[in-house]
C-alpha cells in the first residue's frame, strides 16, 4: 500500500482470477456469460465449489471444450497469446497500461 501511494503510476490490479479476465474479455461469444459475471453469486455454489476462481475455471473449460478457444487449467493454449485474443483481455484490466 505504500508503495501505491507514493507511486501513482503503480496500480493494484485483483481479478477473480485469470479464467474471469478471459470469460469478461467478450472472447467467448456466449450471452449466459455476462449474466452470471454481473451477479456471480447467483450461479456460485459453495458446495460444488471452493472457491470462486475454482468456478470461473470450470465454467471456462466448460464454454471453450469445443472451440479454437479450448482452455486447460494445466497448459495455456497458445491462442490466447494471439494479438487479438491478448488485446481483448488485456483490455478488460483497467488502469493497466503495458505499452
Amino acid at each position: 500500500m505504500i508503495l501505491i501511494k507514493n507511486h501513482p503510476n503503480v496500480t493494484l490490479y485483483l481479478p477473480e482470477s485469470f479464467e474471469w479476465l478471459i470469460l469478461k474479455s467478450g472472447l467467448i461469444e456466449d450471452g449466459s456469460i455476462a449474466t452470471i459475471l454481473e451477479n456471480p453469486y447467483n450461479y456460485i455454489d459453495s458446495k460444488e465449489y471452493f472457491s470462486w476462481e475454482r468456478y470461473f475455471t470450470s465454467l471456462l473449460i466448460q464454454k471453450t471444450h469445443d472451440n479454437y478457444l479450448k482452455y486447460s487449467k494445466s497448459s495455456l493454449n497458445p491462442v490466447y497469446l494471439q494479438n487479438n485474443e491478448m488485446d481483448k483481455i488485456l483490455a478488460v484490466m483497467k488502469g493497466i497500461d503495458l505499452t
